[in-house]
């Protein structure tokens, strides 16, 4: 994936352009698009999104590095890094309320595993359940998992804060752990 780091200071590009040359899994496909406007003084985002033909629909995310040197209110840090992503689930899934706490766990552990320091991190989850209604009455429920964080780098390896934040995408969306040994029977 190639970045533009336009308009970016040079002690935040030398961070992110490690980005740059990143090997992720197959399945996930990465590209830079446009930061949100006035997240912060200086940002970048990548959205990440599942491309493997097994996946009958897939999820998607995106992830907003963010630089602010007046360190804004909550973040602690002049750096944050904020995330979303989503998946379609099976229908059983979603009616289970632990189902809904297990994208927070998938995160920590997913940064811990890729040894991305972080602190003072906030954020929700949700199940959603969606029923068609009127011309959409036809169309079966379905359910989709929502993660929305963010948090404070304490390292700043950016690059293991990708890694990790690409684990969680495949654990959402029902891939197997990159480093697994079960294999998928056809």
């Amino acid at each position: 994936m190639e970045l533009d780091l336009t308009n970016i200071s040079e002690p935040f590009a030398s961070m992110l352009r490690e980005l740059s040359s990143l090997s992720v899994r197959d399945e996930i496909e990465l590209t830079q698009i446009p930061s949100p406007a006035g997240i912060a003084t200086e940002s970048i985002a990548i959205s990440a999104e599942i491309v493997h033909e097994t996946a009958s629909d897939h999820g998607v995310s995106r992830l907003v590095f963010c630089r602010n040197p007046e360190i804004p209110e909550g973040w602690n840090s002049e750096f944050r890094i904020i995330g979303y992503a989503k998946s379609p689930i099976e229908l059983e899934m979603a009616k289970d309320d632990y189902t809904a706490a297990l994208p927070w766990e998938w995160l920590k552990d997913s940064l811990a595993a890729e040894k991305a320091g972080f602190a003072h991190e906030a954020g929700t989850t949700t199940t959603v359940i969606s029923t068609g209604h009127g011309a959409l009455i036809a169309q079966p429920q379905h359910a989709e998992l929502e993660i929305r964080a963010s948090w404070a780098p304490t390292s700043f390896d950016l690059a293991s804060h990708l890694m990790g934040w690409i684990e969680l995408l495949a654990l959402i969306s029902g891939l197997p752990p990159k480093d697994s040994k079960v294999m998928r029977i056809s």
